[in-house]
């Protein structure tokens, strides 16, 4: 094994353990829909991006950050949409404009629609420090904002009325879901990071029951989810996006027929 091979084993296992861990969150506050939002985002300003001469990573993670931190600006308590309700329209924005990007291209547009399924030979040394760095700063986040973001789980409104600082700690985790989206991209594809934000998650809410468990399984299947893609992919030359999402929806399965046995011998 070259150490290519290894490289992409260490980005599988990060990617998955910090999209694992983010959606805990996500799929908390019911907001899953906010992955294909934000991939999108991100795809739009990949290829805006390459249209303009600029870094694309640069672009994917304004674009990425801008539109998850404008979500925050919803508030349902005091306007008729709801948070679900905007994701769709600003879904649809994206998706707009990023079929808009791909018919503006000018050649080959095979580097462009890579992006929708992910390979690993977006692989490189700054993509796994990048993906890191940011993965660390999620873990520290979480840290020091862990009795915001439990009650930000439980009610946005009570979390609000009981003097959390939750507009400045929604914005900021909104803006960290997108750059943490926005550089997984490459890797996981815009069509496929959906399934690993909300399969890692939802399997740990099946089995697990402590706030802490929760984000210990989901980071745990999320690495698990990547690595393991990773690695069907490399065997058996199949697009790594694809893999990635049967592996995680394979473990979401188990952990839901353990969760439908268990209530049964109760």
């Amino acid at each position: 094994m070259d150490s290519f091979f290894y490289l992409v084993m260490f980005a599988g296992v990060v990617a998955g353990a910090s999209t694992g861990l983010l959606g805990v969150y996500i799929v908390g506050m019911r907001m899953p829909f906010i992955g294909v939002c934000i991939s999108h985002s991100a795809m739009a300003g990949t290829i805006y991006s390459i249209l303009l001469g600029v870094n694309p990573v640069w672009g994917a993670a304004v674009f990425s950050a801008l539109s998850s931190m404008s979500l925050a600006a919803i508030r349902p308590e005091r306007s008729r949409l709801d948070a679900n309700v905007a994701l769709a329209i600003l879904f649809n924005l994206m998706l707009g404009l990023t079929f808009l990007g791909i018919g503006l291209i000018k050649g080959s547009r095979s580097e462009v629609l890579g992006l929708l399924w992910g390979s690993l030979l977006f692989v490189r040394m700054s993509s796994v420090v990048t993906i890191t760095t940011l993965g660390l700063v999620f873990i520290v986040f979480t840290i020091l904002f862990n009795k915001e973001l439990k009650v930000l789980l439980f009610s946005r409104t009570i979390a609000s009325a009981t003097g959390v600082h939750e507009s400045f700690v929604y914005c900021l985790f909104l803006a960290l879901c997108g750059l943490i989206l926005a550089v997984n991209l490459p890797l996981v594809g815009g069509l496929m990071i959906f399934s690993l934000i909300t399969c890692p998650a939802a399997a740990a809410y099946q089995i697990c029951t402590g706030y802490r468990s929760v984000i210990f399984a989901a980071t745990i299947f999320g690495a698990i989810s990547a690595l393991a893609g990773f690695l069907v992919s490399y065997y058996l030359n199949l697009p790594t996006g694809a893999c990635i999402v049967i592996v995680s929806a394979t473990i979401f399965a188990i952990s839901a027929s353990y969760r439908a046995l268990r209530c049964q011998l109760n």
